[in-house]
């Protein structure tokens, strides 16, 4: 298993050496997870789904998984063919670092087996400096979510159930948890995108939300697109920002820049990121875990860290 450069030629020279089957990871499906990996041949789309341990996914609708379960789909479905060779556009991008470990550890031995695998991942290009600047906000934030539960259509269980959130005072919170555990479905209810089937929300002000993938945001014409839809909300005089997943698709040093900026952004305003982003969680004040739906801690970033056992775990350089 490779990975490719797309700044040096590297990925340019492996897809003419190899010819590979190209998968952009951002292609859209319909239908469920089970029909979708079955298609073609039933037993390949279920051992693929057992080895990616995706079983659990099956009846589910694919516009209903979370971004990390999309992208674990989108990797079985490029390897239900048996191609020779495949090259993996940011397969990596949404996954929590248990599932991203995980997905190496399979590629390495899918590779092993005689599969040429190539990926892409943006986070360890280089780029050059690059600064993100910031408009402080001038009035207090209000966030206030009672008792809120909502459950995706034609689905049985809840992605938020019973969830309590109040905040009045500017900081930095991230909200983390597995794929799949209601993280952009919370964000999403706070952002007031959905209405939720039970509780209420409310807030001071309108809130700024940026979802996860850039390709729905805006700038679309901009070729650092993340950079130029960060840069915006961080210049946005609003006292709530609703962030998901902002570090995807940011190279190492546009991370860094962006985290020293919205750590001071959090200052004035109340910024709440989804994320897996361990440098983003590292610099907040508070957390959210989420587990099933449900808010089973909320409090200081010391007070997890404190409580936390898989913390050194994940916080621990690989």
């Amino acid at each position: 298993m490779q990975w490719l450069s797309t700044a040096d030629g590297t990925f340019e020279e492996y897809v003419e050496r190899y010819r590979p089957h190209v998968i952009e990871m951002n292609q859209p499906f319909s239908g469920k997870v089970g029909h979708l990996l079955s298609s073609g041949d039933p037993f390949r789309g279920a051992e693929l789904a057992t080895l990616l341990q995706i079983d659990a996914l099956y009846p589910k609708r694919f516009d209903t998984c979370s971004s990390g379960e999309q992208q674990i789909v989108r990797v079985a479905f490029a390897l239900v063919d048996r191609p020779e060779s495949i090259v993996l556009i940011e397969p990596f991008r949404h996954l929590d670092q248990f599932r991203k470990e995980h997905l190496e550890m399979l590629l390495r031995r899918i590779s092993g087996l005689g599969v040429q695998i190539g990926y892409t991942e943006k986070a360890r290009e280089q780029s050059g400096d690059v600064t993100f600047t910031f408009t402080e906000s001038n009035r207090a934030p209000i966030i206030d979510a009672q008792d809120v539960s909502y459950r995706h259509p034609l689905q049985a269980v809840y992605a938020i159930e019973d969830v309590t959130i109040q905040m009045n005072e500017p900081g930095l919170t991230v909200c983390i948890g597995t794929n799949g555990s209601g993280k952009s479905t919370l964000l999403e209810l706070l952002a007031k995108s959905r209405r939720p089937l039970k509780g209420r929300v409310k807030r001071g002000e309108r809130a700024v939300y940026l979802p996860a993938e850039p390709e729905y945001g805006p700038f679309p014409k901009e070729e650092r697109r993340r950079v130029a839809q960060l840069q915006a909300v961080l210049h946005d005089p609003s006292s709530v920002l609703l962030l998901d997943e902002p570090t995807v698709d940011l190279t190492g040093q546009e991370r860094e820049a962006f985290v020293e900026a919205v750590r001071q952004k959090a200052e004035t305003a109340r910024v709440v990121c989804a994320t897996h982003d361990m440098e983003l969680i590292d610099r907040s004040t508070d957390v959210i875990y989420l587990a099933s739906g449900r808010v089973v801690f909320h409090g200081t970033r010391s007070l997890f860290q404190e409580r936390s056992t898989l913390w050194s775990l994940t916080s621990s350089p690989s």
